[in-house]
């Protein structure tokens, strides 16, 4: 079975967002068991700049890297990819950590410690919909690659 975690950074979600994160949580469930852990800590509410709070951001997501997982953070100046090679990414690697940053972005050095950087679209998204389409993703490609009509 597949394994996703998924750190982001910010506040616990509205309802109608967690509902929607479950939903498709639960759609997955048969490919793929998914992990979320929303981070905010005192030093993230804190930072006022944008360097001490990328600085916040990157103590509070450096311990999650993992070893023997591919980390993937998400950022606008990532690499683009269709859902087709999203879901050879995922083929390729059964357990994976995907990082979403606060609202200042992620550190440079935090970034080149990932596997991969991500973008998932040249659109700027608030962090809820980020998650909304991460997820959705994660369960489109495990539908592609287990031949799911779901993707269609």
């Amino acid at each position: 079975m597949r394994r996703v975690a998924i750190y982001a950074i910010g506040k616990r979600e509205d309802r109608c967002t967690q509902h929607l994160l479950e939903e498709l949580r639960t759609n997955a469930k048969r490919f793929v068991h998914i992990q979320w852990h929303q981070i905010y800590t005192k030093q993230i509410h804190q930072a006022q700049r944008t360097h001490e709070a990328q600085q916040a951001y990157t103590q509070a997501l450096e311990p999650h890297l993992l070893q023997g997982w591919f980390n993937v953070a998400l950022d606008p100046k990532g690499q683009e990819m269709d859902s087709f090679a999203f879901a050879k990414l995922l083929e390729r690697h059964t357990k994976m950590a995907f990082f979403i940053g606060g609202a200042y972005g992620l550190e440079d050095a935090f970034l080149r410690r990932c596997d991969l950087v991500l973008s998932l679209s040249k659109l700027t998204m608030s962090h809820k919909v980020a998650k909304i389409v991460l997820v959705e993703q994660i369960f489109r490609g495990c539908s592609i690659i287990n031949h799911h009509p779901y993707h269609k």
